[in-house]
């Protein structure tokens, strides 16, 4: 059964008295596992990761059955959610991911992990040495484009590079507070994610005890609330 005969089923079902639009479906190359679905003019237009052109049919429709379930705000059963997730989270799929990440995503932006203020090579150096035992392999630093208050610090495993807010390149911010979002973005390459109940678990209870033996932990969890 091809896509475009699984997303009309899958319509037909979610849909079963309105008649099928016209449906352009694809494998697309998106930057990782990705898809759309949009609907105008009476014409729905599909996009799916090409990764999925290894997915068993049963997936697809799965697929097929949320993507479309989105779109028309529907509910289905939580089980095509568990199965879509359990497949995605493959190991071999998660490298295909990473994979399709590094050769497509977009050009690496200039790093710069010198701010006007702060360091971030002298405080990776430092945490490392401090609390690594200066064994953690070296990332690439940067500040990030933007001042988020939302995501605070990030660490591209694809990139192998940490991610900080610029909002940390303050004289009003205490340093530990700036050491404590290095840290934490440092145990996720120490700490490798892994699967449980269909979902990837990325701060593990092992990560999660690391993350208190910092020296100032609670005093930076404190000082975060603030913003």
């Amino acid at each position: 059964m091809d896509l475009l005969r699984i997303f009309s089923v899958a319509h037909r079902e979610l849909r079963p008295r309105t008649p099928i639009p016209d449906i352009q479906v694809e494998f697309f190359p998106f930057a990782g596992i990705n898809h759309t679905a949009r609907l105008r003019e009476g014409r729905l237009r599909i996009r799916v990761s090409d990764i999925f052109a290894v997915a068993p049919e049963d997936v697809q429709r799965c697929l097929a059955l949320i993507l479309l379930a989105k779109l028309y705000r529907k509910t289905i059963d939580a089980e095509f959610h568990r199965a879509y997730r359990s497949f995605i989270l493959r190991s071999e799929i998660q490298e295909m991911a990473r994979v399709a990440k590094r050769s497509r995503g977009r050009a690496c932006r200039p790093l710069n992990s010198t701010g006007k203020h702060t360091n971030l090579a002298a405080i990776f150096d430092r945490l490392n040495a401090a609390y690594f035992g200066g064994t953690l392999d070296q990332a690439r630093l940067s500040w990030s484009p933007k001042p988020s208050r939302r995501i605070l610090g990030r660490y591209d495993s694809a990139a192998h590079t940490i991610f900080i807010s610029p909002i940390f390149d303050s004289l009003s911010v205490p340093l530990h507070v700036t050491e404590y979002i290095m840290y934490h973005e440092m145990l996720h390459i120490k700490h490798e994610s892994r699967v449980q109940d269909c979902r990837m678990m990325v701060h593990t209870p092992e990560f999660k005890n690391d993350e208190r033996k910092f020296e100032y932990y609670r005093e930076s969890r404190l000082w975060l609330k603030t913003l």
